[in-house]
Order: C-alpha cells, then sequence, then structure tokens
C-alpha cells in the first residue's frame, strides 16, 4: 500500500502536466503537417503556423468542447500542462540554443547594436513611458510596470517590479494583459516590417530579440525570420533580460518600500529574478565556440549539433503553439483603453528605436548610430520633463493617492475571465516566458 501510495505521489506531477503538454504538442505537430503540405506560393514558417492553429483552437467551439476557455482556465486540466511548456520547456530550448550560436554570427555590428541599442532604448522607452502616462492620467506605478514590462522580459520584469514599486494587484494585472497584447501583435506584425525594412534573418532575429516583449514570443517571432533567426533572437533577448538586474536597483532608488511598507531585501530581488537559463544559454555558446575549434568536422561533434538542432526545431513550434492557446480575443482586449495606448507608445518606442539603430549598424555607420541613440534619450528626457512641467503648470497631475485610484479605476472593464484569459491572474512568474495559466 505504502508502495503503491509513494508510486502515485512521484507520477502525480507528470498526470498533471501531460493533458496541456500533449495539446500543445498535439497542435504543434499538425502545425508541422500542415506547413509542409501547404503549396510553396503559400508557405509560411512552421512557428507562425503553429500560433495560427493554437489561437483557432482557442477562440474556436473546441474551445468549449475542451473546457479550454478563460472561465475554466484556472481549474481544467490543461493548466499545469502549458505551463510547463511556457517555463520549462521554453527554457530548455533557450538553453539548447546556445550551442546553436557560432562565433562568426556576431561580427562588431551586431554586437555594437544589441549594446547601444539596449543602453538607448531602454532609458528611452522609459522616458517616454512616463511622459505619455500623464496625458493619458495612468498612475505612476502602472506606468513604471508596462515600461519595465517592454523594456526587459515582459511578465517576468512586471512581476519583479511590482513588489518594488508598490503597484497593487489591479495594477500588476492590467499592466501583464496589456504587455501580452502588444506581444501577440509582434508575433502577427514582425516579420512583415523586417521584409518591409529589408532585414535578413539574423538582423530579423536580433530585432526581435531587442523590441519583442517576452521570451517566448521573442523566439518566435525571431524563428519567423528565417534560419539562423531564432537563435539570433535568443541570444540578444539573453542580454536584455540580463538588464533587470540593473533595472530593479534604479527602480528600488525610487520606491523604497513595498506596499505593505517594508523594505525588501534588494540583494534577494535581483537574486531571485536573474534566470539561470541565460547562464545555461552562455555556457553552451562558449561550449560551441569550444568545440568547434577542437573538434572542427569531427562526425560525433556534428551529429550532436544535428541533434541539438531537431530539439530545438521541435521543443520551439511546440512552445509557438501553447503561445496560440493562450490568444483568446477577449482577453488581449481586456486590459483597458488607457494602458493599451500607453502601452502602444512603449512598443512603438523600443521596437522603432531598436529598428532604427540596428539598421544604421548594419550599413557600417558607427558615428550615425551613436549620434540617433543620444539624441533619442535625450529627446524622450526632455519630453518627460515637459509633460511634468505642463502637468505642474495646468493642475493635471497625478501623484496622489486618490488621483491614482481614480486613474485606475477608468481604465477599462477588467473581469477577472479576461484576466485569467491574458494569464495576468499569476502573482510571480519570473521566467521570462509569456503569460500563462
Amino acid at each position: 500500500m505504502n508502495t503503491a501510495t509513494a508510486s502515485d505521489s512521484r507520477l502525480a506531477p507528470v498526470r498533471a502536466v501531460a493533458p496541456g503538454a500533449a495539446l500543445a504538442l498535439v497542435v504543434g505537430v499538425a502545425a508541422l503537417a500542415l506547413q509542409r503540405a501547404l503549396p510553396a506560393r503559400w508557405a509560411l514558417p512552421d512557428v507562425l503556423v503553429a500560433l495560427i492553429l493554437g489561437s483557432i483552437v482557442v477562440n474556436s467551439s473546441l474551445a468549449r468542447w475542451l473546457s479550454l476557455a478563460a472561465r475554466d482556465r484556472g481549474q481544467n486540466r490543461y493548466g499545469a500542462g502549458l505551463a510547463f511548456v511556457g517555463k520549462t520547456v521554453l527554457r530548455f530550448s533557450v538553453v539548447l540554443m546556445g550551442l546553436r550560436i557560432e562565433a562568426r554570427l556576431f561580427a562588431s555590428r551586431e554586437l555594437l547594436a544589441i549594446g547601444v541599442g539596449l543602453l538607448a532604448a531602454l532609458p528611452a522607452t522609459f522616458f517616454m513611458t512616463r511622459a505619455a502616462a500623464i496625458p493619458l492620467r495612468v498612475p505612476r506605478r502602472l506606468a513604471d510596470l508596462i515600461a519595465a514590462g517592454t523594456m526587459i522580459c515582459g511578465a517576468s520584469a512586471v512581476n519583479a517590479v511590482a513588489p518594488v514599486v508598490g503597484a497593487r494587484r489591479q495594477e500588476q494585472g492590467v499592466a501583464l494583459a496589456t504587455i501580452f497584447l502588444y506581444s501577440a501583435v509582434a508575433l502577427v506584425l514582425f516579420r512583415s516590417v523586417a521584409a518591409v525594412f529589408g532585414l535578413g534573418p539574423r538582423d530579423g532575429g536580433l530585432w526581435s530579440g531587442l523590441a519583442v516583449n517576452d521570451l517566448a514570443s521573442a523566439v518566435g517571432v525571431g524563428a519567423q525570420m528565417g534560419p539562423g533567426g531564432a537563435e539570433m533572437a535568443a541570444a540578444s533577448k539573453s542580454v536584455r533580460i540580463l538588464m533587470l538586474a540593473p533595472v530593479l536597483v534604479l527602480f528600488s532608488l525610487r520606491h523604497e518600500a513595498s506596499p505593505d511598507g517594508r523594505r525588501d531585501g534588494l540583494a534577494r530581488t535581483i537574486a531571485r529574478h536573474v534566470p539561470g537559463f541565460v547562464v545555461g544559454f552562455l555556457l553552451l555558446a562558449v561550449a560551441r565556440a569550444a568545440g568547434d575549434r577542437l573538434f572542427g568536422r569531427a562526425p560525433a561533434w556534428l551529429a550532436t549539433l544535428a541533434v541539438d538542432r531537431q530539439v530545438v526545431a521541435f521543443a520551439t513550434v511546440t512552445i509557438s503553439a501553447g503561445i496560440g492557446l493562450h490568444l483568446e480575443i477577449k482577453g488581449l482586449v481586456s486590459a483597458g483603453l488607457r494602458a493599451v495606448a500607453l502601452g502602444a507608445v512603449a512598443c512603438a518606442t523600443m521596437s522603432g528605436l531598436t529598428l532604427a539603430l540596428l539598421r544604421l549598424a548594419s550599413r557600417g555607420q558607427p558615428a550615425n548610430l551613436l549620434l540617433v541613440a543620444a539624441a533619442s534619450v535625450a529627446a524622450a528626457f526632455a519630453l518627460w520633463r515637459a509633460a511634468r512641467r505642463a502637468a505642474a503648470m495646468f493642475g493635471a497631475g497625478i501623484t496622489t493617492v486618490s488621483r491614482q485610484h481614480a486613474a485606475v479605476g477608468g481604465l477599462g472593464p477588467i473581469s477577472a475571465a479576461a484576466l485569467t484569459a491574458s494569464g495576468a491572474h499569476r502573482r510571480a512568474a519570473a521566467t521570462g516566458e509569456h503569460p500563462v495559466p
């Protein structure tokens, strides 16, 4: 009896994740089959097909048949498995992507684009978001959450910054819904934008990692760009995720206490939110460089790289299917008009500026690159200061507690079902992935 009980206890986690993981896997395999069956003129990246199929499932009568709708997601049998795909499988695939990073892929211009892009886009996005929040009457704490999620890594940044800035649960939920909305927009639009501006797979992947909100969507968008796009997206996104630690320090200097008035341990907060999978990615990237030098074209080494490539490709399409299974339309429109408008400003700044800087780097114009980067930060800062002065002059500030309550109340209807659909009900998920149930 005791042996049977212990065996059941060990198998319980497997049984919990199996239905949701199997659903994402089935949708992913169906996407691979459909992508190969499509005529060449209609060919789409397999990750995009998986995303579309997943969204069709969750927005059709199949969702009711499977009990997959938002109102069921907190209790249904798929939640744990979809969370496993969106967190564990994603982290595993990102670590394995490190083995696909060849040192020759990163010329000086790519490194310059990543470094300058982040140093310019992060502060410019913060100042532009705070400037736009004033006329939109979005409270400062909610503006900080939307800025952090857009600047760094989506849901994980929102959840990490929330206790530092003293955000309320409702503000955190609205920010998560907004961030998820624009991750969905990126999954649909970024490939076309990259084509219009003539970005190849490598540059398109770099841009995805620098501009897309969350890790899963960044990798998915990068994979749409073509061969090598997902790896370049993972590389640039990993560097961006590492910026979470200094951002937490900066926010903590402005917001000293947690919501209940206690100071949080900053060192513990940073340690909690610097993810280990980024370290794993970097270690395997180093291993790839060493292996290429030591083993060259040895059959065993090439076979290892081939297996790694297939595992990553299969995991990526499964992750994209999992994202699609969260793209319920009702959840995507749940954040409220003011928060959505502010998120649009933040995302436009982050994506537009990184795209411009990447184009300058690809053309070999480092002087213009540095000039545009510095001018962008200065202009965003000046606009924020001007907005603050105008607010003070015309009495339109929203810094008092009562005005913050009023602003949150006016953000728009946010039902429990809608927040669940967007994944916004999760209290703490320092994963860098898309919100999951």
